[in-house]
């Protein structure tokens, strides 16, 4: 369960912008969609495992800070991707002015999650044409401003 409230945690930064906000949201999307559609199984072993722990079903930090996000619970694996995905949104060196993380001069990732994080977007980014338009035209966008 430590790892839920280390996610939690990383998502209700209020010192944050839109920016980043939105960026959060965008990557939370992406996983979410990964996760559903690669992990279906890892998905169901995690809610009998959090069943046979007495966890609420409705903890999932996916869809607590934001109704818009798909309320999709993630396997272990994809949780924990997001929670570095998240703290390291928190804590990027540009803010407000960042680009897009593949457009980015630094590249805070680590090796291993780093591939993660390209598979989760190489595979994510042309459905989320479909789930959330708005949210994949405007993170092209930003792709395309310079820090």
């Amino acid at each position: 369960m430590n790892h839920m409230k280390n996610t939690q945690q990383a998502l209700s930064r209020e010192r944050e912008g839109p920016r980043i906000l939105r960026e959060k949201k965008t990557v939370q999307h992406m996983i979410a969609i990964y996760c559903r559609s690669r992990h279906r199984s890892r998905v169901q072993e995690a809610y009998e495992v959090q069943a046979a722990e007495g966890v609420s079903a409705s903890a999932s930090p996916t869809s607590a800070s934001d109704p818009a996000v798909p309320s999709t619970r993630l396997c272990r694996e994809c949780e924990d991707l997001l929670t570095y995905a998240l703290k390291r949104l928190t804590h990027c060196r540009f803010g407000e002015n960042k680009t897009t993380c593949a457009a980015c001069p630094v590249h805070c990732y680590a090796p291993e999650p780093r591939e993660d994080i390209k598979k989760v977007m190489r595979f994510a980014g042309p459905r989320m044409l479909w789930t959330h338009p708005v949210l994949t035209v405007r993170h092209l966008l930003d792709g395309r401003s310079r820090v």
